[in-house]
């Protein structure tokens, strides 16, 4: 009976440190199952085929033809070969663009899409580690809180449990021990807030990794921030949104340069190998010639289009600067309030050791009627309160740690 006792703790424990993942394997997990980061890999995909479709558009193309035409005889038409009512051609053309405005900024403009879809992609999987920092520490923040809430719990069952026995003997006031069942009922309905919570934060997890989690491991000490923020906004160079917006103004600065190619000429080298035909060619095999389009007036669309395409890029110039400006405030506003909050953290430190400290010379105290039962309840909610503070802010230290470094692109 103590063998399978044993066994089964042993094997309770191992399942729980199975499911127990770190912050780096949640993260990891996340990028498996999020669709947004295959969406992403997608759109690499996509702009990789279309910078082979503007590959292709300056490669020749090679097409089989086959036409068959029947006239209606002219009325002095002799024996002349042109004369034919009935006449076809078979054979294969090739056509090699030599000139296409445009056509080469528009090959520059999908090589820098695919750059750009790449850049995208590691914003994605940034965006979505700063969503799994969140949803990790506000899972361990209620762990720790619902651990907290429990002890609250049966502090205050062996406080009611207490009185109860002393008022029964006459030691304690009957409103002592109302006093101390009604802060039992609280403690209940806190604890039940805190298992609601629970699971609202276990779900969140789950919709992120696709995996069910029983604990997360325990925090270390807060890590040390370097002592100066522009290390980080340095790192803010490399952060892919940013190198995705600045790789948008290259496109776009690539785009106009395409929608100027509406104004230029068209030249084509066009061949024919002719399988059969009929007529007075009919013995000759191929020809072969260049082809000249002169774009002279089309209604104007080609200004507009390069207008547009101006305004364009003007706008990711824009959109880009805007980004790097709010990018490098998100940075210095985190980083100050990570100093302030590792300065609070030690001082709701000092409160809860002091808060305890209290907490247990009343309880010691009320032994020797030094103390009400008030003031034993008043030290504990005190102790309590300034514990559950101190361990969400100890979370909230790591959560704010780890927000820095990604605000700065620094991924696990």
């Amino acid at each position: 009976m103590l063998r399978n006792l044993f066994f089964t703790f042993f094997v309770g424990l191992f399942s729980l440190s199975a499911e127990a993942y770190s912050l780096k394997e949640t993260w990891m997990g996340a990028r498996l199952h999020m669709e947004s980061v295959q969406r992403a890999q997608q759109g690499v995909t996509q702009r990789e085929e279309q910078k082979s479709r503007a590959v292709g558009a300056l490669l020749p193309t090679i097409n089989g033809f086959a036409n068959y035409t029947r006239i209606d005889p002219p009325s002095a038409a002799g024996f002349s070969a042109f004369t034919l009512t009935k006449q076809y051609s078979v054979g294969v053309r090739l056509v090699q663009p030599l000139i296409r405005g445009g056509a080469y900024s528009g090959l520059q403009a999908a090589k820098e899409n695919v750059l750009l879809s790449q850049f995208q992609k590691d914003a994605q999987e940034l965006d979505l580690f700063q969503t799994v920092i969140s949803a990790y520490f506000s899972l361990k923040m209620v762990q720790v809180d619902v651990k907290n809430l429990e002890s609250f719990l049966n502090l205050t069952k062996d406080r009611v449990s207490e009185i109860r026995s002393r008022t029964k003997i006459g030691r304690s006031r009957r409103g002592e021990l109302v006093e101390a069942e009604a802060q039992l009922h609280a403690a209940e309905s806190q604890f039940q807030q805190g298992q609601r919570d629970l699971i609202e934060a276990e779900k969140n997890f789950e919709f992120l990794t696709g995996k069910k989690v029983q604990d997360l491991p325990e925090l270390g000490p807060i890590p040390a921030v370097v002592n100066d923020q522009f290390n980080y906004l340095d790192k803010l160079k490399k952060r892919p949104d940013i190198l995705a917006l600045e790789q948008q103004v290259r496109v776009s600065h690539h785009m106009v340069n395409v929608s100027k190619g509406g104004h230029y000429p068209n030249l084509d080298l066009v061949g024919n190998y002719y399988v059969d035909r009929t007529g007075i060619l009919a013995s000759s095999e191929w020809d072969a010639g260049i082809v000249l389009s002169v774009p002279f007036y089309q209604g104007g669309t080609v200004q507009a289009q390069v207008r547009e395409a101006v305004a364009s890029k003007r706008i990711s110039e824009l959109t880009a600067h805007e980004t790097i400006r709010s990018a490098e405030r998100q940075v210095s506003l985190i980083y100050q309030n990570h100093l302030r909050l590792i300065e609070q953290l030690k001082s709701i430190k000092e409160a809860r050791m002091k808060s305890e400290e209290a907490y247990k010379l009343n309880l010691k105290d009320y032994q020797f009627g030094l103390v009400t039962n008030l003031d034993v309840l008043q030290s504990m909610n005190s102790f309590i309160q300034n514990k559950r503070s101190y361990d969400s802010l100890f979370v909230a230290g790591h959560m704010s740690y780890q927000n820095l470094e990604a605000a700065s692109g620094v991924l696990p």
